[in-house]
This record gives C-alpha cells, structure tokens and sequence, in this order.
C-alpha cells in the first residue's frame, strides 16, 4: 500500500471516530479502536418491531410531496450508484432478485428515504433466525442527507409496518448496537420490544465467543 493510500486511510478512520464521539458514541468508538487490532466486540440488541404502533408520525414539510412506495431495480441502481456503507449496485440488485424488498420515500420522485427488508433469515454476526411466513428483518435504513430533519425515518418505519403487515408479516426483527444510543432510543420511541442483549467477541476473524447477556 503507498503512503499516500495509507495516510488516506487513516484519515478515513479518524473521521469515522471524530463523528461517532460527536453523536455521544465514546464507547463504539473504542470498539472500533479495537477492531483496528483484531479484537472485535459486539454487544447489540435484538428487537421486535410492530408492537403497539402509536399514530404514524408526520412528515415535516409540504407531506403530499412524499410517497412511500416498494422500490424497482432502477431505484435500487440510483442507491447501489452512491456505495452507501459498501452496499454495491450489483449486492443490492442481487438481494432484490433473492427476494428481500426495499421501502423508500420519494420527494418529487427523488429518493429520500428507504430501508431493506429480508424475508428468508435474520443472520448478523452469531445470531441466526431463519424467518417464518408471518415474519421479516428490517435491516437497513438511511435517510439522505438533503432530507435529514424531516421526520421521515419514523415515518417510514411505521410506514413499513403497514406494507408489511398486509404482506401477511406481523413479526418483525431488528438489531441495533447497543453502543450506538441514538439507534436504541430510535427504536424505542417506535415501542421496539428487547428480546435479547447479546455479546459476541471475535479474535482476528478466527476465534468466535457469543454469549446471551439478557432476555427480556
């Protein structure tokens, strides 16, 4: 690797560090220290989403300019076009084509907002559930950047249940690290039911601990 690419990539890191210690991350910003040196530790949350939805919140703004839909391929080629968190247009195409779905919010026909939805298993680090007819995992969810501030992530999220419940899934998962709060507190404002609080523990991607901290 050259200097140059190696100081690039330094940089990269630090700015990763700079903006989860800016959101009150400290402690996933450690974990991340960590995972630097081989040493990965991951406690995250196991939820159930779909409990006692409240009224779905509304959008801030003109809402009639803001449709909730299923995404098509072309949608999905403008996502896989910007490599959000390495998800790649060809990952992304192949996830559709394998039968997962993807909610989003169009502003004026411009992608706003959207979410992934997998429908064969829930499979995230050691936690393994192979999903039932009545069942899905939500996964994924951004929010561009020009639309931040508008309510649209709770929106979409209640949204989602609606789509999905008439899908014939009414059990639905989700998992969140537990060091990153805003996640947590998000999810709880959506009255996200814990299942369990997991701890998984990873040596230079070879030795693999998982361990079960609570079940609520």
């Amino acid at each position: 690797m050259s200097s140059t690419s190696h100081n690039s990539t330094e940089v990269s890191l630090l700015k990763k560090i700079r903006i989860k210690l800016r959101y009150g991350m400290t402690l996933q910003a450690i974990s991340s220290l960590l995972a630097r040196i081989g040493i990965e530790i991951t406690p995250y949350y196991l939820f159930q989403e779909g409990i006692n939805v409240t009224e779905i919140p509304e959008i801030k703004g003109t809402a009639a300019d803001y449709l909730c839909e299923l995404l098509k391929p072309e949608d999905i080629k403008i996502i896989g076009a910007a490599n959000f968190f390495g998800f790649s247009e060809e990952k992304l195409l192949a996830f559709l084509n394998s039968g997962g779905k993807c909610i989003g919010i169009k502003h004026k026909g411009e992608i706003a907002a959207f979410m992934w939805i997998e429908f064969v298993e829930l499979n995230y680090k050691s936690t393994l559930i192979h999903l039932k007819p009545n069942e899905a995992y939500l996964w994924f969810m951004f929010t561009m950047e020009s639309h931040r501030g508008k309510n649209l992530a709770p929106f979409l999220r209640n949204k989602s249940y609606e789509i999905l419940k008439d899908m014939g899934r009414d059990k639905l998962y989700s998992i969140s690290n537990y060091f990153n709060s805003p996640a947590v507190k998000f999810k709880k404002k959506l009255n996200a039911k814990e299942l369990k609080l997991i701890l998984s523990i990873q040596l230079f991607k070879k030795i693999h601990w998982n361990f079960t901290l609570k079940s609520y």
